[in-house]
């Protein structure tokens, strides 16, 4: 079984494959919304600053590793707001860094806002062959020492939010590639996209407050995913929830509010299916800064 993961890991690095943006998996898509959707940018009406660390599979050979950096902030036009998401992963023999520059257009509507947003920016690819154990030396499909490209990529959203409930709709990468003996090329095909949807809603107003949420990742040459969470938020201090990623994988979650600024969030995933016997989970740390600027943002945001 370890050797059949590894190969699938391997084919889609392999010469004349075609391949679209894949979305990364976020335990933690809850706490850091630039991560699922541009128009996410600025909604938490103050500078906030995210960092992410997560460690997918645990002793598995080659699993992913991977850090996150969010930015994002109102302008003094409060209808605009900015963001910037730099994300790199390194996965087998591959190694990818992507950096998007965000833009969210804000209005008014009912109890909360609506934004659209769009996103532009690119990956950075590099796959070092060097590092495969071959059992033929002289295959020619692994003889180059590396590989590497850039490709450009656009994405878009929607996102309507309130102090107690939130819906978001994206559309994280309309770009596609095929890579061939020459290099990427890229191209743009429907069927390829990845559409999120991702929701959520506060219940109770006291010292115990109930969060459930949503993420829901659909494209069509793949079954939906989807990922449920419950959480519990004491005192407006302590988060302890739970998630279920369908089919195989349950998630529990920590997050503390050390200040009125500082926010640190844990989870761990446990996998239920085969893959269960060859790692010990995944673990993914989130650290959040809000830049208190305003007098409306001392109070809890919890979207």
């Amino acid at each position: 079984m370890k050797k059949l993961l590894t190969i699938s890991l391997l084919i889609l690095c392999l010469p004349e494959a075609g391949s679209q943006h894949l979305f990364p998996v976020h335990s933690q898509y809850m706490l850091n919304g630039l991560a699922l959707n541009p128009a996410y940018a600025g909604s938490r009406e103050v500078f906030n600053f995210t960092l992410g660390y997560r460690n997918q599979w645990v002793g598995f050979e080659g699993a992913p590793v991977s850090q996150s950096l969010s930015l994002h902030t109102p302008l003094r036009n409060d209808k605009i707001g900015l963001g910037l998401y730099l994300h790199n992963e390194k996965i087998d023999i591959r190694n990818n860094t992507s950096l998007y520059i965000n833009y969210a257009y804000r209005v008014p509507l009912a109890s909360g806002r609506l934004s659209l947003g769009l996103k532009a920016g690119g990956i950075s690819r590099n796959a070092n062959w060097n590092n495969v154990s071959l059992s033929d030396p002289g295959d020619i499909v692994f003889s180059r020492p590396g590989t590497s490209d850039m490709l450009p990529n656009f994405g878009f959203g929607a996102y309507y939010y309130s102090d107690r409930f939130f819906l978001g709709a994206s559309v994280p990468f309309f770009m596609s590639d095929s890579t061939g003996i020459n290099g990427a090329v890229l191209y743009h095909d429907f069927n390829n996209y990845n559409y999120l949807l991702s929701g959520g809603f506060l219940l109770g107003s006291g010292a115990v407050r109930v969060k459930p949420s949503f993420l829901v990742k659909y494209n069509t040459m793949n079954p939906a995913q989807i990922d449920a969470n419950l959480s519990f938020i004491f005192a407006d201090l302590v988060w302890i929830g739970a998630s279920y990623r369908m089919e195989n994988t349950l998630v529990g979650l920590v997050k503390l509010q050390l200040n009125d600024q500082l926010r640190l969030g844990y989870t761990y995933d446990y996998s239920l299916g085969p893959l269960s016997r060859f790692n010990n989970g995944s673990h993914e740390i989130v650290l959040i800064y809000d830049l208190i600027y305003r007098v409306n943002a001392v109070n809890p945001r919890y979207f």
